[in-house]
């Protein structure tokens, strides 16, 4: 039979914490059955029953059996009395071994999980649909610490995605009827029992693939997808595939995750009177009796989030944003005139939806295709396949083919604070029409939907701000020149083949440069001296907004995009990104936070300032789908 590695969690008992040496005892092992996907399994520690040769060759201590994350090293392991798994672990002085190192120290970290190699089971007990097996050789081969273990009275166990390995497995076989002339009936039986024999195995084998599936099923919240494929007669090969792509827009829980947390559920009617102006004067004067729907609005928020309170109140992102708005509003952050009330606002279409659509459709990436995931509670890691399984030739027949296996990690998502201020007049706030109403609106996701739109193309990832594509470590670079140089249609070509070479998949791959460098691109010129743009017309023109292509791919325009960068002696240099924009990643926490704060610098003219908080965090599944010229004059 096929089994992949295994593992399997407990609460360690840690002890005999050195912090000279950085090493812990811990407790690792033990003959806890545990509920594997083909039955109940038993770790045998009689003597010569586990192989620690890996354990004492310097095996990794690692973080959720993550590979590339390394914490220690574990330094001495031992069989013991008890017959429970022993190790002495040292961490490592990196900032993450000394954290995990101070976690288990301070008992916060007690889970330990063992991730291991099944060599030789056999049944010993239960029936053809709950087998009980005892493994009789296992070998383990590294040591992780679980900061959320499973129940520490049974353990845990689940498939690796890592690839399949043979294991003899011993099945519990009727004893045979033994008669010098078996009559024919006999005769029968004893061929129903060969049957039976192999049929076991193939049964224990679909039992594994049912039960790993469902399990993908029930972790990426694709239950529908599973039972799918469980129907079809899909393979676990082809299964983790199609969940690797299923996922790619979907969160996939870390801690706990609710599509709903900035959500309200009252009728289109009721939030369609909810009234963000009405909200800002009731927290102004902290007299919410004129604004009782917005004061349930924020107590139904605060609950959904897991918050005990707010300094302002909590906003729905539900709220429709379909109506009118005026266009004589100033630019954002600027004092709008009292005087002139609301006589002078031209009534005029705003796009249908609810904020938080209006919020992703001004943001030039999200047009694009970035993949926008709403209504986050607390950290999530998304898995991603991280390289191919490995083949190998084998070198002569009957020969083992070498072991290799396929790399998963993960990437996570922590929510980073955005913040922006207004400024509103009382006697503007107070006029409550739909047209003031909307203006404030739109103004929040306008300059919300700006500030996602520049972390997500040229964010710092210090200071607070989320890690933009620019920034990002690892994507493809294309130079110009030792002080730049001007965008050539080779920089082009490289830029694409930079993304073709990485094998970077081929969907929503476009350009997105300011306008400078656009103007640039309408003027190259092919050997011939025809223009290499393409302009797009209004009926022609893809999502995105982009104006034209250059051979054969959308470009967009946005002046988010850098026009002062430098290098060498050149300044006021610009960027040209081109990418798989639907591996770009925008995690929004689905909370707008509104503080109004009547004692700001408008106070002598009767303004309110008002401050906006909203929690995001950007991130690329594959930093090979995005290459960049950042050094275009």
């Amino acid at each position: 039979m096929k089994l992949k590695e295994l593992f399997r969690a407990t609460f360690a008992d840690v002890s005999n914490v050195d912090e000279e040496n950085r090493t812990v005892d811990l407790t690792f092992s033990s003959e806890t059955p545990v509920d594997q996907y083909f039955g109940r399994e038993i770790l045998s520690h009689d003597p010569g029953a586990v192989d620690m040769s890996r354990l004492k060759n310097g095996a990794p201590l690692l973080w959720n059996h993550n590979r590339n994350d390394v914490r220690g090293v574990v330094e001495k392991a031992y069989i013991g009395n008890d017959k429970r798994g022993h190790a002495t672990v040292r961490f490592s002085k990196s900032a993450k071994g000394e954290e995990a190192f101070q976690d288990v120290k301070d008992r916060i970290v007690r889970g330990v999980s063992v991730g291991y190699r099944v060599k030789d089971m056999a049944q010993s007990g239960g029936d053809k649909q709950n087998p009980e097996f005892t493994v009789k050789k296992w070998m383990p081969h590294e040591i992780s610490l679980a900061p959320i273990p499973a129940d520490h009275t049974v353990g845990i166990g689940r498939a690796a995605d890592g690839e399949e390995q043979d294991v003899n497995v011993e099945f519990i076989q009727p004893e045979p009827v033994t008669r010098k002339e078996p009559t024919m009936t006999e005769k029968v039986a004893a061929t129903a029992v060969e049957i039976d024999v192999a049929r076991n195995e193939a049964v224990v084998a679909e039992r594994l693939r049912i039960n790993t599936i469902r399990a993908m099923g029930d972790k990426f919240k694709r239950d529908d997808l599973a039972s799918k494929m469980i129907q079809e007669g899909v393979t676990l090969d082809a299964a983790r595939e199609q969940f690797l792509d299923a996922i790619g827009a979907k969160q996939v829980p870390a801690a706990k995750i609710t599509d709903a947390a900035g959500f309200v559920d009252a009728s289109a009617r009721e939030l369609k009177n909810y009234s963000v102006c009405r909200a800002i004067l009731a927290a102004n004067r902290n007299d919410w009796s004129g604004a009782g729907f917005e004061l349930e609005c924020h107590k139904e928020i605060l609950k959904r989030s897991g918050r005990e309170g707010s300094d302002g109140f909590l906003m729905p992102v539900n709220i429709p944003m379909n109506g009118q708005r005026t266009t004589s509003a100033t630019a954002y952050g600027a004092t709008i005139n009292a005087g002139q009330g609301g006589a002078s606002l031209i009534q005029t279409d705003l796009l249908a939806g609810s904020f938080i659509d209006v919020l992703r459709n001004k943001a030039r990436v999200m047009s694009l295709g970035a993949k926008m995931l709403s209504g986050l509670v607390g950290n999530i890691a998304i898995p991603r396949q991280d390289g191919q399984t490995p083949t190998y030739w084998v070198n002569s027949e009957g020969a083992d083919v070498t072991e290799g296996e396929t790399v998963f990690d993960q990437i996570t998502m922590t929510p980073k604070t955005l913040g922006s201020r207004s400024q509103y007049t009382r006697q503007l706030l107070m006029q409550s029409t739909p047209d003031i109403e909307m203006l404030v609106r739109n103004d929040l996701a306008q300059v919300m939907a700006l500030a996602i739109d520049l972390a997500a193309i040229a964010g710092t990832g210090a200071g607070g701000q989320p890690t933009g594509i620019l920034n990002r470590s690892g994507i493809g670079s294309v130079a110009l020149g030792t002080n730049g140089g001007a965008l050539t249609f080779d920089a082009l070509i490289a830029l694409e083949t930079a993304l073709a070479v990485a094998n970077a998949d081929e969907t929503n791959l476009a350009y997105l440069t300011n306008a400078k460098e656009v103007g640039n691109l309408k003027l190259l010129k092919d050997t011939t001296g025809r223009y290499l743009w393409t302009q797009y017309t209004a009926n022609s023109m893809p999502a995105g907004g982009a104006p034209g292509e250059v051979n054969g791919y959308p470009v967009a325009r946005s002046n988010q995009v850098p026009s002062n960068l430098t290098k060498g002696t050149g300044t006021n240099l610009s960027a040209v990104i081109f990418g798989n924009w639907s591996d770009l990643i925008i995690g929004e926490w689905g909370v707008l936070e509104i503080l109004p704060n009547p004692y700001g610098a408008g106070f002598n003219s009767g303004s309110i300032d008002i401050r906006a908080l909203q929690s995001v965090d950007v991130n690329v599944r594959h930093v090979a789908s995005f290459a960049a010229v950042t050094d275009a004059i």
